[in-house]
């Protein structure tokens, strides 16, 4: 094993660094605490200490004096030691190294991240994607954007995309044994005259090998023949009730639908017989989704494309392992078998209908993503000189346009009157409840209110309150905002954003008021329909919302639901959630290592790590007392060469074949028929039992 490894030589005031024999000395200075991070050295070791992860407070290691570059490019893999010092607290860390600059416009990164409960010691490692190794041509595709890995501008240790308040110790941890491990996988580089094709028959990566990689028609078979024995040999956890609730666990009063209540400090789901419920789901359970394109690029392919450039690899996948060519109603009897053996308990967002119609699993619907049909903003655009309207390219609705009220007021029942399942979900003791909307950009309402015409209804509503504020005064109004508007015709025809606090004032109380009415809206137009039915909110992309956004969705939406992609989410900011339940509609955990070459948002070194880190994730959530449920997304891998808007992360609880990862179902398994008793404990162990 080729090895950096760290030291501390108290007396020389240095680090050392050895790398492959060869050790680089690094100053303290050199090993830089970032904003507010404390540093210190016990032994070999460095201590870590930050109470907040604001400005990428953590610890950056710099090249050696005189030098430019770390080299990193004799390594398979970057690895250290990291223990989580805290005895109260679930820690996260990410560990990133890069390389050129973005003023060359050729900067590129690479990351890692690890969950660790209190007192655990676990080794975090980063598979280094050599560009050596892993650059091709611009007409093919291997690992995303590799780095110069003897050209690394430094390693840094934080806390990527921050989202909690200050806290003490937030992140106390021992980093040792700092190395790189193996040696570069050079046999992994084939020749440009070799590489094409590079997608097989299945929509597999060619050119590599791993465990469950499928070789012919007859492994889809066999594959499918070990599962549906293994699935028949698998019993339902034995703490569920028919709906995944917790059957021996206290009884509440049974309403015969989904509710929330709190119980004993936490929030929790009430199934329809009045049991504890935590929601554990994956998202997109379905047969198959994102096809590839390859009208482009045929040279990829080892089968002829399409006709019409589509090739459903997944779709062709199944209809070989079922042998036919509908095979839904089979694909969907096994699915529930299989989240009965994972112990997954719900649907996630975007679930087939099929699936949801056979009325065995409960569900949660979405009502619509982002619906285009609503009513948008326009925006006023000035280029040389010549004024234009065109669409504003901000995903969010005006509410005030007395059409979004209408149309939005009612979405339940217009929903419900054309689609099926929408109309049985009503009364279905299944559904848990419904998402409006998916990460909409709750930071630029208050742009496009601004940049809007005057005959925007939002922009209308503005300045009628400004109106009654200023008591029809413009120069009451242009004393607030050190403006100079001659008539409230100026106010309503600008577009320029003014810097005064007194237009921050005003900014902010309309904003208020048009988040309040939004979320107002959206319930409305659930419980107009179906005022028993839960209203799940609209998956806020992470944490970071203005308390105005937080105090709407709290009051208006019976749970509250964030996207959240991190090692952890114990540590969330309880007051944002004003005591009111919330579940998390996405997270996930991929690597490299099943021949795709994109490891997701975050990233693991290995299958084994993705399950643990599944875990701590989980366990974090459950211990809580404001989580109800966690969604996973998703059920499959992307496909290699990615989706419609290039997304490509191995992040399945299946692959393209819709073969299982083991590592995965397991850890799953170990969560759902454990996570009642775990949250009542309320401990942050490593075991679920």
């Amino acid at each position: 094993m080729k090895f950096l490894q760290l030291t501390s030589v108290l007396s020389a005031m240095s680090v050392l660094f050895a790398l492959s024999g060869v050790e680089l000395s690094f100053t303290k200075e050199q090993c830089q605490p970032r904003y507010r991070a404390k540093v210190t050295w016990e032994g070999k070791d460095l201590v870590l200490r930050t109470d907040t992860a604001e400005w990428d407070s953590g610890v950056k290691v710099n090249p050696v004096k005189g030098e430019k570059y770390l080299d990193l490019s004799k390594g398979k893999v970057l690895a250290v030691d990291v223990e989580n010092l805290s005895k109260t607290n679930q820690m996260r860390l990410t560990m990133h190294i890069s390389s050129g600059s973005r003023k060359e416009k050729n900067f590129r990164e690479a990351y890692t991240g690890i969950g660790l409960n209190p007192g655990e010691k676990r080794t975090m490692r980063m598979y280094l994607p050599h560009k050596a190794i892993f650059e091709v041509g611009k007409d093919a595709r291997n690992l995303k954007n590799p780095l110069d890995t003897d050209k690394i501008n430094a390693i840094e240790f934080k806390m990527i995309w921050p989202y909690e308040a200050g806290k003490k110790d937030l992140a106390y941890c021992r980093l040792s044994n700092l190395r790189l491990e193996g040696e570069p996988e050079a046999a992994k580089k084939i020749p440009a005259d070799k590489y094409m094709p590079f997608i097989d028959a299945y929509g597999q990566y060619k050119h590599g090998e791993w465990a469950e990689k499928i070789h012919s028609d007859e492994d889809l078979k066999k594959n499918h023949e070990k599962e549906l024995a293994e699935l028949e040999k698998t019993s339902v956890p034995a703490e569920w009730d028919r709906f995944g609730g917790w059957k021996n666990g206290p009884k509440l009063k049974a309403t015969g639908y989904f509710r929330v209540s709190k119980y004993q400090g936490k929030w929790w789901l009430v199934d329809p017989e009045g049991r504890l419920f935590w929601s554990t789901g994956i998202d997109v359970l379905r047969t198959h989704t994102d096809a590839t394109q390859g009208r482009k690029h045929p040279q990829w392919f080892s089968q002829p494309v399409p006709e019409d450039g589509t090739l459903p690899f997944t779709h062709w996948n199944l209809q070989k392992k079922y042998g036919k060519e509908d095979y839904a109603d089979d694909f969907y009897k096994v699915l529930n078998k299989r989240m009965t053996a994972w112990g997954i308990n719900t649907i996630g967002n975007w679930g087939d209908r099929r699936h949801m119609l056979m009325g065995e699993k409960p569900y949660v619907l979405s009502l619509c993503d982002y619906d285009r049909d609503l009513p948008k903003f326009k925006e006023v655009e000035v280029k040389d000189g010549k004024t234009t309207v065109r669409n504003s390219r901000v995903k969010f609705y005006d509410v005030f346009d007395p059409q979004f009220e209408d149309l939005m007021g009612n979405m339940l029942a217009n929903r419900a009157a054309t689609d099926p399942i929408v109309k049985k979900s009503i009364t279905d003791p299944m559904c848990i409840g419904y998402f409006i909307d998916n990460e909409l950009k709750f930071g630029d309402i208050m742009k496009a209110v601004m940049k809007a015409p005057a005959e925007q209804p939002a922009k209308a509503e503005f300045v009628k309150d400004l109106k009654a504020k200023y008591k029809d005064s413009v120069e009451a109004l242009n004393k607030a905002w050190d403006t100079k508007f001659a008539t409230w015709e100026d106010v309503a025809k600008n577009t320029a954003t003014p810097k005064s606090k007194g237009f921050r004032e005003d900014e902010r109380a309309f904003y208020k008021k048009f988040v309040n009415e939004y979320f107002r809206i959206c319930r409305q137009g659930i419980k107009s329909a179906a005022p028993h039915r839960l209203y799940l909110g609209c998956r806020f992309v992470g944490f970071r919302n203005p308390g105005a956004v937080w105090e709407a969705s709290t009051k208006h939406c019976d749970i509250s639901s964030v996207n959240s992609y991190a090692n952890s989410i114990a540590n969330t900011n309880r007051g944002d959630f004003r005591d009111r339940p919330v579940i998390i509609g996405e997270f996930h955990f991929g690597t490299y290592d099943r021949g795709m070459f994109s490891n997701s948002l975050m990233p693991q070194y290995s299958q084994e790590d993705r399950a643990v880190s599944y875990k701590r994730y989980m366990q974090g959530a459950l211990v809580h007392p404001n989580y109800v449920g966690a969604h996973y997304f998703q059920l499959r891998d992307q496909p290699l060469t990615g989706r419609y808007d290039g997304e490509g992360y191995q992040i399945g609880f299946v692959d393209v074949a819709d073969t299982p990862y083991p590592e995965m179902t397991k850890a799953a398994r170990e969560v759902g028929e454990n996570m009642y008793q775990y949250r009542v404990n309320g401990q942050l162990k490593n075991e679920m039992k």
